[in-house]
C-alpha cells in the first residue's frame, strides 16, 4: 500500500482539475448544483426549515434550490 500525505493528495486533485479544465469558481459550483426539480415535498420542507433555522441563528443559509 502506498501512503501519501493530504497535501500530496490535494496537489494531485488540483493538477487533475487543471488538466480537465475545471475551475473552482462560484459560477462553476453554481452550474454543477442540483436545482431540485424532482425534489419531494418532504425534502423541500426539510430544506425550508434548515434555511429558517440558519436565519434565526443569524447565519447565512446555504443556497438550496
Amino acid at each position: 500500500m502506498k501512503t501519501i500525505t493530504l497535501d500530496d493528495l490535494l496537489s494531485r486533485i488540483d493538477e487533475r482539475k487543471r488538466l480537465l479544465g475545471l475551475a473552482d469558481t462560484a459560477a462553476t459550483t453554481e452550474a454543477l448544483r442540483n436545482k431540485g426539480g424532482s425534489r419531494t415535498p418532504e425534502k423541500r420542507e426539510l430544506v425550508r426549515r434548515a434555511e429558517l433555522r440558519a436565519r434565526q441563528a443569524g447565519r447565512d443559509p446555504i443556497i438550496s434550490y
